[in-house]
């Protein structure tokens, strides 16, 4: 992470995560009946984004939590990895920071497979977030799928 860098600052249930503003190609809120079913894919929807058929993951279940209800209106980020867009299903957006803020690095003895998607913990204005790289959310046969769509 860049110590000029903006980034997004964004909450899941209690859970506050940023990433980069150049990890976003756009902020969307869509109605719920936007998303279909990715029936036997290894995603849960999909969104037809600008003409293009994408992935959609709810950072809700990347956390380990209980999946976003799909109803209403819906937050999503659309991110890319090597060009190839998917878009992150959020609870809301909280702000956008331009300052720097204490960055300490998630130590490798707390890496899992489920969190391996932080890079750092994030500290601005009293507030913790979960530094996330958008592209470490995908596990290797999602990453296959997204490079053949």
């Amino acid at each position: 992470m860049n110590s000029e860098s903006s980034l997004m600052l964004f909450s899941v249930r209690d859970f506050v995560f940023a990433m980069e503003i150049g990890s976003l190609l756009e902020v969307a809120q869509i109605n719920a009946g936007s998303l279909s079913s990715d029936d036997g894919g290894p995603f849960r929807y999909r969104l037809n984004f600008r003409g293009k058929d994408i992935p959609v993951l709810d950072m809700a279940e990347c956390s380990g939590i209980m999946p976003t209800p799909i109803e209403g209106f819906l937050h999503l980020l659309v991110v890319e990895m090597n060009s190839n867009p998917f878009a992150l299903l959020i609870d809301k957006i909280l702000e956008v920071a331009k300052e720097g803020g204490v960055v300490y690095r998630l130590p490798a003895m707390l890496r899992s497979e489920r969190n391996r998607y932080i890079k750092a913990i994030y500290r601005l204005h009293d507030r913790i977030s979960f530094f996330i790289d958008p592209g470490s959310l995908l596990k290797d046969e999602e990453v296959a799928i997204l490079r053949a769509s």
